[in-house]
């Protein structure tokens, strides 16, 4: 059956969502007060703050946004406005992937139809996933361009993912990964790395293969890395960790925004992507972050997850330029020299031996007004 896509994107306009934990101002634990929060809400508030599937979650999310500095004013004015809120409820939002010493079996599902069908199902792979990522939604003109950047995007959800890294630490150890976050999420079904489409009609009959089999009810369970959102025009980017600076949210906000119109703008002919070359470097990316070194099966030679930044951005600055994003593209190099989330977070751990110290660290942090500082 055709699915439907939303036309008329060529600007490649935005729209960021951010997965929020909730903890409780004094212990640091993951605590349930999504519906607590819910109910104090100013109503204008309302479409921009949702559940998940916890309710020691949320998410809060911008409307189209034409640029990457109209997407920090929404995020800033959210992560403000909304901390105020969980604080006169005894809570803070602390920014991560995971969280440090939370246990998942603590957590309370959210009491949604859907939700409860994703807990059914999914059973311990669901109760599970007490994980937090940041996606960004990029328009595109049409169907095919959304899988042109669907496949370019997967092939680079390795460098994303690498500088995104911001979950060392879950249920109160060192995984000795970057991002723990994505090797739990990948235990759901339809999960990791998407099937490498060759145009949007292969995407269809996915899509129409799994409904058929029962496996789900429409395309938004297909939770992959990356995928088309034909209901809003746009590909979205899921493979990024919640970010606890708001300045690395943007980095790679704008980073994802110069890959669409790269790819959607060079001279084909476009293929689908390598996903099993994809598929290692991407464990790479998880396990060593901004140490993975990655292998290029173009040139056949390994590169260093911090020169393969470096070169991005240089080759994208012509597009920042015509995006309007430069200030936050530079900010990726900023990770690249200042370190990343997880590194940030080993660091206070390294100093304090206390997982309080690092929640106090994402506490503060995720607030608008140090995030430039924590970045």
């Amino acid at each position: 059956m055709p699915i439907e896509f939303k036309e008329g994107g060529s600007d490649y306009s935005l729209g960021v969502e951010e997965e929020l934990p909730i903890v409780d101002a004094t212990t640091g634990e993951l605590v349930q007060k999504i519906e607590e929060i819910m109910s104090r809400l100013p109503t204008e508030l309302h479409e921009s703050v949702s559940y998940e599937l916890f309710q020691s979650v949320m998410e809060i999310k911008t409307p189209p946004c034409a640029s990457t500095s109209e997407v920090e004013k929404h995020l800033r004015e959210l992560r403000s406005r909304v901390g105020s809120w969980a604080a006169a409820c005894g809570a803070s939002l602390a920014s991560a992937g995971t969280h440090p010493f939370s246990r998942y079996r603590d957590q309370k599902v959210t009491d949604q139809e859907r939700y409860k069908n994703v807990l059914r199902t999914l059973r311990w792979i669901a109760q599970r996933e007490v994980i937090f990522g940041q996606h960004v939604h990029v328009a595109v003109p049409g169907p095919e361009e959304a899988i042109i950047a669907h496949n370019r995007l997967a092939e680079q959800t390795p460098i994303l993912l690498a500088l995104s890294a911001n979950s060392p630490f879950w249920q109160g150890f060192d995984t000795g990964f970057e991002s723990a976050r994505v090797k739990i999420f990948e235990s759901f079904p339809r999960a990791g790395l998407p099937p490498a489409f060759p145009d949007y009609e292969a995407f269809e009959r996915y899509v129409d293969l799994m409904v058929e089999s029962g496996a789900m009810e429409d395309y938004t369970f297909c939770w992959w890395d990356v995928r088309p959102h034909p209901k809003i025009g746009t590909i979205e980017l899921r493979v990024l960790d919640s970010q606890t600076s708001l300045k690395n949210t943007l980095a790679l906000t704008a980073l994802t925004q110069c890959l669409v119109a790269q790819v959607l703008e060079e001279v084909g002919p476009h293929k689908p992507y390598n996903m099993h070359l994809a598929v290692e470097n991407k464990f790479r990316a998880a396990r060593y972050g901004m140490d993975a070194a990655f292998y290029d099966i173009h040139d056949k030679i390994t590169v260093p997850a911090r020169d393969l930044a470096r070169n991005l951005v240089e080759r994208l600055k012509p597009h920042a330029q015509d995006l309007g994003c430069e200030s936050e593209l530079e900010g990726v190099l900023e990770i690249v020299e200042g370190g990343t989330g997880s590194q940030r977070q080993r660091e206070i751990y390294k100093e304090s031996g206390n997982f309080l110290d690092v929640v106090a660290f994402l506490i503060e942090g995720t607030r608008p007004a140090l995030a430039e500082e924590q970045s």
